[in-house]
């Protein structure tokens, strides 16, 4: 797909991977580029200057992936100012830190949560942009996990793992679903280097950082860049695939 002249949707694209994958978008020539966030108001108006200074125009409309009548409604007002959407990126997620072993700490609130957000949430935006989406004969490029294929123990929790597995088979029955106007693929990223694992890992990162690219074998983790660029790739160079998970994770799963 040539980027020139379309339009991008990015959900949770305030910060993180979101926020390097739409800056992409933008630098690789998309004309308009929305940045959907629930409650980073302040960092998605941020990233909309960015967006606009180098040649998108942008549009940031908050929704919460949880709620389909906010989904509808952003989708609408996407095409209201656009009149088109070429891409959809699938990108926003949540989980909790609930060890491995810990199979009690996973109550039906923590799984509903995070089974809610990244997999209902992935299907509903799917859903709700299918249409404009067929008429520009677009994709979807669904943000799933290496904890959706491997099972570490550094997994976050086995309900993020168990979310993100699943959305590697909508991304599979979607591209079936929505064929021959619509492709459908995803990205499987490693140990991505965003502020939320900073703060989540606090005094300790530097060291879980040195701990995890050691067994990498390229030797570091993942920059946000690097699965943006993943993203754009199938995008931008893959249009007769569709169904697929590229796996962004330096050769991890390869030992």
């Amino acid at each position: 797909m040539e980027l020139k002249g379309r339009v991008a949707l990015v959900t949770g694209a305030a910060t993180g991977i979101g926020r390097a994958t739409a800056l992409r978008l933008a630098q690789s020539g998309a004309a308009g580029i929305v940045i959907n966030y629930r409650s980073a108001k302040a960092e998605a108006e941020r990233l909309a200057q960015e967006v606009r200074a180098v040649g998108a125009e942008p549009l940031c409309v908050a929704g919460d992936v949880r709620r389909d009548a906010e989904v509808r409604k952003m989708i609408e007002q996407v095409g209201k100012h656009f009149g088109r959407l070429d891409v959809l990126v699938n990108n926003a997620g949540t989980t909790r830190w609930v060890p491995l072993s810990d199979l009690h700490g996973l109550t039906d609130e923590v799984w509903d949560e995070i089974l809610d957000v990244n997999l209902k949430g992935a299907f509903r935006c799917a859903r709700a942009a299918a249409p404009l989406l067929a008429k520009t004969q677009g994709m979807v490029v669904n943000v799933s996990s290496i904890s959706g294929i491997l099972a570490p123990t550094t997994i976050s929790s086995l309900a993020y793992g168990a979310a993100k597995a699943a959305l590697i088979y909508l991304t599979r029955g979607l591209a079936v679903a929505l064929a021959p106007d619509v492709r459908v693929n995803a990205v499987a990223p490693a140990f991505t280097d965003t502020k939320w694992m900073r703060e989540h890992f606090g005094a300790e990162y530097e060291q879980m950082v040195a701990r995890a690219a050691a067994s990498f074998p390229l030797k570091r983790i993942a920059t946000t860049e690097d699965v943006a660029a993943a993203i754009v790739g199938l995008v931008t160079g893959g249009d007769f695939v569709t169904g697929q998970t590229l796996i962004v994770d330096g050769g991890l799963s390869l030992s």
